[in-house]
């Protein structure tokens, strides 16, 4: 005879070994490591960007305020400086001045010129360049002198003409000559250089001249030679 066995009921099952309390806390402690980086590295690119964005909209104002003078229209008016030195400085420089006044008779006279350089501005010498003196005369005409070169005396109202001399009387007379001195205040003009000149009398030449009351006489000095037309109509002189 067999014996079998017959199983009993089940016992409880063994309950399982639990973890110890830190293998469990390790995967939840590096999920809240991950967050904390995050954090910190959009603190350090706000951190950067205001630093950074103050910087960059300072090199855009800088830019906006200079970009006209960066790229200036080449058809623009310009004013360019110059250097000037103290002599240049202290130098008075008129371009076509204009002197005017009243001679002892209270007759007017006129000076005008291309331009004019005063070397200094208490100096009453005034360099010429192309000057003209216009003189009138009693009876309404006029005479004029006119030089390449010249120096007024403002103080003595003298005028030195050099270079190609040339006077003009509204009769008719035109003298040549190198160099003349001229009184504006008396009306006395004077030369001691070769003279050569013509009128409706004829031609002359003289080694000097000196004329007065602003042209109502012209006296020839030294050698001349008067060349008289033929042509001239004859009767009392006038």
């Amino acid at each position: 005879m067999t014996a079998q066995a017959t199983p009993g009921p089940a016992g409880p099952t063994p309950a399982r070994r639990a973890a110890p309390p830190g293998a469990r806390a390790a995967p939840a402690r590096r999920r809240l490591r991950q967050p904390r980086a995050t954090v910190g590295f959009h603190s350090r690119l706000v951190n950067f960007l205001k630093l950074i964005l103050p910087l960059i909209a300072s090199a855009l104002v800088i830019l906006v305020a200079a970009w006209p003078h960066l790229h200036q229209p080449t058809d623009r008016f310009k004013i360019g400086v110059s250097s000037v030195n103290l002599e240049e400085a202290a130098t008075v420089k008129m371009v076509r001045p204009r002197f005017t006044g009243i001679d002892a008779a209270n007759r007017p006279f006129v000076l005008t010129a291309d331009d004019a350089i005063q070397q200094a501005a208490d100096s009453n010498v005034v360099e010429l360049q192309s000057p003209k003196g216009d003189v009138t005369l009693t009876n309404g005409s006029w005479v004029a002198l006119t030089g390449e070169t010249g120096q007024y005396y403002k103080d003595l109202q003298i005028l030195d003409l050099s270079g190609q001399v040339n006077m003009y009387h509204d009769a008719g007379y035109e003298f040549r000559t190198a160099t003349a001195r001229f009184e504006m205040q008396g009306g006395v003009a004077q030369g001691n250089d070769h003279i050569e000149g013509q009128g409706p009398f004829g031609t002359i030449a003289a080694e000097g001249f000196r004329l007065i009351d602003k042209g109502a006489i012209v006296h020839f000095l030294g050698r001349s030679r008067l060349v008289i037309r033929r042509d001239l109509p004859t009767g009392p002189a006038k």
